[in-house]
């Protein structure tokens, strides 16, 4: 079914569209109604819209309203806040759709407030006030006696955005965990790897816990947190768990779903020939501190390839690219519209 969406992405014949349209419905499948939205600019948004949320899969309906301005966007969002109760879920819907109303945020927090959970509590609220830089008295005044009570802090509005910084943080300064990471391949499956993609996660002591907990099968090779710190999570000879394709058309990471020409004309898992880098970013920014460690770990990786493979690294928008252009189903927001990738290019070649 895939395939057929692929193959019909610059079709202009309306017929053929509605034909396929109507298989991808009677499918009752989210993952190809959602692809047919993604590929095929002729459809019909509103009712297939409809039927993803008939689906009740909240996957799709996610990935729904991150991508797409839908007419019925009210109700899909007020569907979740009735029926999902996941914090990290509710979380994702606050962080990744763009054209999310106030009103709508705010009930999404509100409902993590009630939750109760503290992680995802205190990252709402550093999302909405210190990275959108949003305020609202409202709900200030009622976090005000909720940060009292969790972390025994009194807040305020002179210095609510310390605040918020330095509880989301307040983790970074523990030591890092000796060695690498359990969660690689060994190799490279006899590529010379020819991409560095770049990522963000939230916080570095998030991105430290997953990449050494074995159950979660994800790492990268770098690590960089906001003051500049560097963590080296693999070694380059090595392939990551951080850019997946697969070659199972029916998975959101099918390789030829990717945006990069050189990850999809590869019929492979792209963590064979590609490095990555994480960076401590909620949207792509980075510090002065980051920038100049990003710069450095990428002419030690372009370094690597001239020794290694006698291998000269093409410093360009092909092959430094962002987890999105590996992944863009899935990925959207990594490493967000903030991301200096002209700038660092603009170094390396200095």
């Amino acid at each position: 079914m895939i395939e057929k969406i692929l193959n019909l992405r610059n079709c202009t014949n309306i017929e053929e569209i509605n034909k396929l349209q109507d298989e991808v419905i009677n499918s009752n499948n989210p993952h190809f109604m959602f692809i047919f939205l993604y590929y095929i600019t002729k459809a019909n948004l509103d009712l297939i819209s409809e039927k993803i949320l008939e689906t009740k899969n909240y996957k799709y309906i996610h990935l729904l309203l991150s991508f797409f301005k839908l007419n019925n966007y009210s109700k899909l969002l007020n569907y979740i806040l009735l029926n999902n109760n996941d914090s990290s879920y509710l979380f994702n819907i606050l962080y990744d759709v763009d054209c999310i109303e106030n009103d709508y945020r705010l009930k999404i927090i509100n409902k993590i407030i009630l939750i109760d959970d503290d992680y995802y509590i205190i990252k709402s609220l550093y999302y909405y006030f210190v990275v959108l830089n949003l305020y609202d008295e409202i709900l200030f005044n009622k976090i005000k006696p909720l940060i009292k009570k969790k972390f025994s802090i009194n807040i305020n509005e002179n210095n609510y955005k310390i605040i918020f910084d330095n509880i989301i943080y307040n983790e970074n300064s523990k030591k890092d965990p000796d060695g690498f990471s359990p969660n690689y391949h060994k190799g490279r499956k006899s590529y010379i790897p020819n991409i560095i993609v770049c990522h963000i996660n939230n916080t570095y002591s998030s991105a430290i816990y997953h990449f050494y907990n074995k159950e979660d099968e994800v790492s990268c090779h770098y690590l960089i947190r906001r003051d500049g710190h560097i963590k080296q999570i693999l070694p380059l000879c090595d392939s990551a768990f951080a850019n997946g394709t697969s070659v199972n058309e029916n998975s959101d990471v099918y390789y030829k779903l990717s945006s990069s020409n050189l990850i999809n004309s590869v019929k492979d898992n792209a963590n064979y020939f590609t490095f990555s880098i994480e960076h401590e970013s909620f949207d792509g920014s980075l510090t002065n501190e980051q920038l100049k460690s990003t710069v450095k770990v990428m002419r030690e990786i372009i370094k690597y390839l001239k020794n290694e493979f006698n291998y000269d690294f093409q410093i360009d928008r092909n092959h430094i690219i962002g987890h999105n252009e590996v992944n863009p189903i899935v990925r959207k927001n990594c490493p967000g519209d903030k991301f200096p990738f002209e700038k660092i290019i603009q170094l390396l070649k200095e």
